[in-house]
């Protein structure tokens, strides 16, 4: 019983993140910089940092790095680490960038 739960959690979150990554390609490339700048000050002004996993963090800080936050990779690592510490603002920063389709995403998750 415990082996199907776990398959069921693993197929939700496959599900998940196949849905996010959808959306993600879907924003427009002009709304793109500032979308990002706007989701990463709402995650780095979190009262909850110690809710996002350490393997988020340094995914983003490597595609900072490279300069790749605006690619949909990038940008589908930095709604995860925004989700997990933040959900109800990146949801906020979606509406007022015009992507409503993920803000809606985001509130139903």
């Amino acid at each position: 019983m415990e082996v199907d739960i776990k398959m069921v959690l693993f197929a939700k979150e496959k599900l998940a993140a196949i849905e996010l990554a959808e959306l993600v390609s879907r924003v427009d490339m002009k709304v793109r910089e500032d979308l990002v700048e706007d989701i990463l000050d709402a995650v780095l002004e979190t009262e909850n940092p110690d809710a996002m996993p350490a393997e988020y963090a340094r995914a983003v800080l490597q595609l900072w790095r490279r300069g790749k936050l605006e690619s949909n990779n990038g940008l589908r690592a930095l709604f995860k680490a925004a989700l997990s510490v933040e959900p109800e603002k990146t949801a906020q920063v979606c509406e007022k960038h015009g992507c409503q389709e993920l803000a809606d995403y985001i509130r139903s998750t």
